[in-house]
């Protein structure tokens, strides 16, 4: 329930296109820039017209002729609107900021980001931006750097003299290393503070004749999280960090390709999921079609547990499992590692529901939503006085008096970050009448702040961190607490289904392919503070990923 935040949501957009090109006048002398279609000695042509749609042009029955005329296509998207789209469902990802980046037709990258949601930003739903064949998007929650536009992405370098191969780069994750190696570039060149833009300072001045070259440069310079889609060279590029720590993956618009944070922006364009960016695996999208090289392999992978917990959307899916399906099991498993007597199981909304539904089916409790969100409250409402600020709870939420009044309630929520949030919703439930309030939570405790692009505070303000379980329901004000074991995660995220699985398979399947480091430090894939101050150059790129 307590907003946690992830680094930002990405997403790029390629449609089929040819390079070459000639121009015919159409049946009314407009002028059409024609390309033709996979073979360059075919009579089929694409027309890029004034909107950006595609048009299936064949020349008329004189075969000399300059006109032609147009039988229609299938698969012409409007790159611009696709990606509003794609953005608006990452929406839950980052609500800051959101931009864009694309091609225009004389091959140059334009921008254009700004401060507020997808349909703030974008009110003209991306169509202000030049007609494209590719583009990316960012949506930014800021978890380094400020909140200020001038860390909004995409980030664009390299287009003014004496570059000419402008990238733009957008990024979801944290590099540990991040300051440091911003040190290491000419502070002049710096607009942000972000690691973003030193992902794509370092990328414009490595050495190489493309970017697969410099990114094989680059990237053991680079310690941490990151999920990258770039436009390059008049190419769609997309990588995922050796330990694969932040989601990404690619799908099908009929001839086109998406690559995104969640498979649920690909269900939003109406999109064919084709597969997930692999740990390592450098992505190249261009008129050839796709191409995927594994450029490097980590020891573990490690993609962030809070991903099923939270972060995701529920309708997207992870690693072959749907996030909706795992949270529902937590519950489950929740339920038979903290079983009570009670007359009501109740989520918190939202991102609750599954495990409250899974926690209810598993323990024979009725399930009720009696907690209901204001969905028109505003987070960022300036509350005028204490008073106000104390009743916070209850201004994002409505309680059913009916349904909870005299009622034992098992509350089941997400995780416990900080717990303020949680106690003065307690003690808005004991003011309706609440006879008992058991607490369960579906993640483990949250013990150790997260270095890798997720807001989980500093350890001190932790709940968890140095305190018992009784301690924490006592501050709370709960009459029981439950959390779910880091036993009992690994278990539901076990791929194996029918067969008794104990403890200490489920935590070595658990360290084995995900990052909970947060709950445990032996969860994170490398030491975050002793990687720090890495910062490798040309002569030392063959830095030890695991250590």
């Amino acid at each position: 329930m307590e907003r946690l935040h992830d680094a930002c949501g990405i997403v790029g957009i390629y449609t089929q296109g040819e390079k070459s090109t000639l121009r015919s006048v159409g049946s009314k002398g407009s002028s059409l820039e024609m390309r033709p279609d996979n073979d360059a000695n075919a009579s089929t042509y694409r027309s890029v017209g004034s909107k950006g749609s595609s048009l299936e042009m064949r020349p008329d029955n004189d075969a000399n002729a300059s006109t032609y005329r147009s039988v229609g296509s299938k698969g012409s998207i409007d790159v611009r609107r696709y990606l509003t789209l794609a953005l608006t469902a990452l929406q839950h990802r980052g609500q800051e900021s959101a931009g864009m980046a694309v091609y225009d037709g004389e091959g140059k990258i334009v921008h254009r980001v700004g401060m507020g949601k997808v349909r703030e930003v974008f009110s003209d739903t991306g169509t202000g931006l030049p007609e494209t064949l590719c583009g990316i998007g960012h949506v930014r929650y800021s978890t380094t750097g400020s909140s200020c536009v001038e860390n909004a992405g995409p980030f664009v370098v390299g287009d003014e003299p004496p570059h000419y191969a402008a990238l733009a780069v957008a990024h979801n994750g944290n590099l540990v290393n991040g300051p440091a190696l911003r040190e290491q570039l000419p502070q002049e060149l710096l607009n942000s503070t972000t690691d973003s833009e030193a992902i794509a300072w370092l990328l414009l001045h490595a050495e190489g004749p493309g970017l697969r070259e410099r990114m094989l440069e680059v990237f053991p310079r680079l310690r941490g999280a990151y999920s990258l889609v770039i436009l390059a060279e008049g190419k769609l590029y997309a990588m995922r960090d050796p330990w694969g720590m932040r989601p990404l993956c690619i799908g099908r618009i009929g001839e086109n390709w998406i690559v995104a944070s969640e498979s649920c922006a690909l269900d939003r364009v109406g999109a064919s999921y084709v597969r997930e960016v692999e740990p390592g695996e450098l992505i190249t999208l261009d008129e050839k079609g796709m191409h995927a090289e594994l450029l490097t392999q980590a020891p573990r992978q490690t993609m962030c547990v809070f991903e099923y917990i939270y972060f995701s959307d529920a309708t997207s899916r992870l690693s072959g499992k749907y996030v909706y399906t795992v949270r529902e099991a937590l519950g489950r498993e929740l339920a038979h590692e903290h079983p009570v007597e009670a007359d009501l199981v109740v989520p918190v909304p939202d991102s609750s529901i599954p495990a409250a539904l899974g926690y209810a089916a598993a323990s024979g409790i009725p399930y009720g939503q009696a907690i209901i969100k204001n969905r028109y409250s505003d987070r960022s409402f300036i509350k005028p006085d204490q008073r106000l600020r104390e009743l916070e709870v209850d201004l994002k939420f409505n309680m059913v008096k009916p349904k909870i009044e005299g009622a034992r309630l098992v509350i089941v929520d997400d995780s416990i970050v900080r717990g303020n949030t949680m106690k003065r919703l307690v003690a808005a439930l004991r003011h309706q009448g609440v006879k008992e309030i058991h607490l369960r939570s579906s993640a483990p405790p949250l013990r150790h702040p997260c270095y890798f692009g997720i807001d989980i505070p500093q350890e001190d303000e932790l709940i968890a961190a140095g305190r018992s379980v009784q301690e924490i329901a006592d501050y709370i004000g709960v009459d029981s607490l439950g959390y779910l074991s880091v036993a009992g995660l690994g278990r539901v995220l076990v791929p194996l289904e029918g067969e008794e699985i104990n403890d200490q398979m489920a935590r070595g399947y658990l360290h084995s392919k995900f990052c909970y480091g947060c709950m445990e430090k032996q969860g994170w894939p490398f030491n975050p503070l002793e990687a720090q101050k890495v910062v490798a150059n040309k002569r030392e790129m063959a830095i030890r990923l695991g250590q």
